[in-house]
This record gives structure tokens, sequence and C-alpha cells, in this order.
């Protein structure tokens, strides 16, 4: 199987790695959260990775308990708020910036309507070809509008549309060269997984996700590099005096 324990596990590991890096890199506190999305990456395939360990010893049989749950949380609850937050903090004050905040407040209420779903539903995961299939089960006695529940965590899902316009548009509208490169990769392997297979599609694209996430590498560096370059000194004997920094 191209998805499985070890390759999650690996994913996890690369992730692991070059999200400790980035925050090592990080060239101010607002680029820690950036920084730090790889390493969420971590955490979510560490979980598959165990979600995988579970259904291999049960063949047949569907996997619960706090992995599935866990990865589906990051995967709808945790990405639509932090993939535009951490892009906004990242972003200078201009057009762009002013964007981006709408998108994180988008991605605020998709998550909202998200976490709405996981506290009235009991989340499974199973093998469906070569990958893994999470449903939510809502809970005997639930009673919520039927536009707020859904069973599906695939692309028959309505709320995939402000979810992928919250990420990756918050991504796409960026100054930083590295993460417009992300969006697009990103969007991509969305697109096919909608033509393909919708079943498996939280499981793929944040598989494929994960592994884009290293993009933020050269992102990180390039913002340092930026933070690094010293502001040009008058020549001597030029008679020019550094601009008054305190006045309007």
């Amino acid at each position: 199987m191209c998805f499985s324990e070890p390759a999650s596990f690996a994913v996890a590991a690369a992730c692991a790695l070059a999200g400790t890096y980035a925050v090592f890199k990080s060239p101010s506190p607002n680029y820690l959260p950036l920084a730090g999305v790889p390493l969420v990456f971590a955490v979510q395939q560490a979980s598959e990775g165990l979600v995988w360990r579970a259904l291999d010893q049960g063949v047949g049989l569907p996997a619960s308990g706090w992995p599935a749950t866990l990865f589906v949380f990051i995967a709808t609850v945790v990405w639509p708020v932090l993939v535009p937050l951490s892009v906004l903090l990242a972003q200078e004050d201009g057009p762009r910036k002013r964007i981006i905040a709408a998108l994180a407040a988008t991605g605020c209420l998709v998550s909202l309507v998200y976490i709405a779903r996981l506290v009235n539903a009991d989340v499974t995961a199973s093998v469906a070809g070569a990958s893994v299939q999470y449903t939510s089960q809502i809970k005997p006695g639930v009673s919520l509008p039927l536009w707020l529940l859904s069973e599906a965590q695939g692309g028959t899902d309505w709320i995939l549309v402000p979810y992928a316009l919250a990420t990756i548009g918050a991504l796409a509208c960026s100054a930083l060269p590295a993460l417009r490169l992300f969006a697009g990769l990103v969007a991509a392997v969305l697109v096919v997984l909608l033509a393909a297979d919708q079943d498996t599609l939280v499981s793929v694209w944040c598989f494929f996700a994960a592994s884009g996430s290293l993009l933020l590498i050269p992102a990180i560096l390039s913002a340092s590099s930026g933070f690094r370059k010293e502001p040009a000194q008058p020549a001597l004997g030029s008679g020019r005096l550094p601009a008054d920094r305190s006045g309007p």
C-alpha cells in the first residue's frame, strides 16, 4: 500500500524535523505559528499511523478511539483556524492582510461547525482501497439541523467550499512565494481527489498536505534573510542624515 502505517510515521518524522528547524529559524514571534504548522502535521500523521495499526490488527473491522478522533479534529477544527491565522500573523500590513483576515474569520466559523459535529458524533475509520475513510456517526438522540451535521468526511460535504477558501485562499494571498506554491500544490491535490475518490479525501489530502508543508522551510528562511538585511547607511561626507523616525 502506498498509504500505510510506515508511510504515516515516516511523514510524521519528516514533519517533526522540518517543524523543529523552522521554529529554530523563525525570524520573529509572528512567524512561530507558521513555523509550527509542520509540527501539527507530525502529530496528525502520527495519529493516523496509530489508526493504521488498529486497522491492521482488526482486519475488516473499523477503528475508533482517540487516534481517529484526533486526526479528524486536527483536519477539521485546527487547520481552518491555524492556517489562515498563521499566514495573517506573518503578513505585513496592506490589502493582502485585510483579505487574509477575512479568510481567517471564515475559517473560525468553519471550525465552529466542525466542533458541533464532533461533539455530537462518534468518529470511526475503515480501510477504503489503499487509504483510510473517516466517518462521523451521529450519536443517538442528537437533534440538530440537518445542514449542520454530516456523516461524510469527504468531497460531498458542503462545508468543504468555505474550508478550502479559508485555508488555500489564505496561503495563496501570502506575499511569500513558497506559501503560494504550497497553496497551488494543495489545491491541485484537492481537485484530483474530488475527481478520483471523495470517500478518502480527508486522509489522502492531509497526507499530501503534510508532505507539502516542507515548503514552509524556504518560506521561513526567506523571511529570516529579509529580517537580517541592514538598512543602507549614508555615505561618509554626504551630509545626509538618517530620517527622523519621531515624525509622522
